[in-house]
């Protein structure tokens, strides 16, 4: 582990007990609480390596034998590589749009489903910290995000830089901006409630990366010291899951995970064990991972992907085309996925989802077009509530 990264991880170890106190929280006693639920966003402020080293030096340190870092693979992915000038401009864009947004329908709250920074993560290093605030702390600033609280998730590309990556969002973060929350024991899986004037909310932020049987593959460039560790116990994160919802007795219960159970795109059933659970409390599964936006209704659980706040692709959203009955909507066409963001308000009546697509305009041309983007492209309501504790 270089040098700076066992800094981190001591650093973090021995200042994540005094992380949560200096995070912000949500407001209580709200008849209606409005949340934005995004993800998939951070781009901007990632510099790709050369072309020059990727094409023709990495090939020749592999053909010696030499260990390449997993950032550094991933750091000379072609996509991402091709992506970052057109990914950038929509996060900037798509930040502005959610202030907008969320000025208007006053946002208490954000949530995310991960992907936090992309290409390759964060670490406690200058890179790592320069990234944190062009990336986000200067990223998301206005009136519609000042003093709210942002819970977070960890996502794959979260993960490249290891146990230090996972560290400093995870513990050192909320240090550094106490809008930053990762829970009371600075973990990658925590429990949150949020408390209106008569309903609760119950929130469960579980890493499904730990879960994924592809990053356990020694060619994954997600297959990382944290990685590897924690597949080796998902049955932690299993039972805490268990634990938090059957101890909870709150109106709404939501899972909130970067992976999805169901998509257009890749069914990650390993998360099996964890939708069991959601299902028999009632739940709604809030996730990212794919590029854009839908809704799924699956054996009669809620899916909602939040996942176009950064570069959207159409082809994780079946390019427009529903897969299944299971498809309720999706935020694409034959051509373009929508960015944007889904809101959640919540009352004891009833959870609203709202998903707020961007027009979509970029040198000239409208190749995401939306008639009037400060109203929902697409909304569904949850009105079956939780089931209740098993205390009660």
């Amino acid at each position: 582990m270089p040098a700076m990264s066992r800094i981190a991880l001591a650093l973090g170890l021995t200042l994540g007990a005094y992380a949560a106190p200096n995070s912000i929280t949500a407001p209580t006693g709200m008849k209606r609480m409005t949340v934005a639920l995004l993800g998939d966003y951070g781009w901007t402020g990632w510099q790709p390596l050369p072309l020059e080293f990727c094409n023709t030096a990495l090939p020749k340190l592999q053909a010696e034998g030499v260990s390449i870092p997993r950032e550094i693979q991933n750091d000379c992915d072609p996509g991402d590589r091709s992506a970052i000038s057109n990914a950038t401009i929509e996060e900037k864009r798509t930040a502005k749009y959610i202030e907008k947004v969320c000025s208007k329908k006053d946002c208490a709250a954000f949530m995310s489903v991960g992907d936090n920074f992309y290409d390759s993560g964060v670490a406690f290093h200058s890179e790592g910290i320069n990234r944190f605030y062009e990336g986000w702390a200067n990223m998301y600033v206005g009136k519609a995000f000042d003093g709210k609280p942002w819970y977070q998730a960890i996502g794959n590309h979260d993960v490249v830089a290891g146990k230090a990556g996972v560290d400093f969002q995870t513990r050192l973060a909320p240090l550094i901006d106490d809008r930053w929350y990762f829970g009371h024991e600075n973990k990658p899986f925590y429990t949150y409630d949020l408390k209106g004037a008569d309903w609760t909310a119950t929130f469960a932020v579980i890493d499904s990366d730990c879960f994924i049987n592809k990053y356990q593959q020694s060619t994954s460039v997600y297959n990382t010291d944290y990685v590897i560790e924690c597949h080796k116990d998902t049955q932690t994160q299993v039972d805490f899951l268990r634990k938090t919802f059957a101890e909870s007795d709150a109106t709404w219960k939501i899972l909130q995970i970067h992976h999805g159970f169901v998509s257009s795109s890749s069914n990650y059933t390993e998360l099996t064990p964890l939708i069991d659970i959601v299902r028999e409390n009632n739940g709604v599964v809030v996730n990212g991972h794919d590029h854009c936006m839908a809704h799924y209704e699956y054996e009669g659980t809620n899916f909602v992907l939040t996942g176009g706040a950064g570069y959207a692709e159409a082809g994780d959203c079946n390019n427009g085309v529903p897969l299944g009955p299971f498809t309720k909507w999706l935020g694409a066409d034959a051509g373009q996925a929508a960015n944007g963001f889904v809101t959640l308000d919540i009352s004891s009546k009833e959870l609203l989802f709202e998903y707020y697509a961007r027009d979509m305009k970029l040198k000239g041309a409208d190749y995401y077009p939306v008639a009037d983007e400060m109203m929902p492209s697409y909304n569904f309501t949850v009105t079956k509530h939780a089931t209740k504790g098993r205390h009660h």
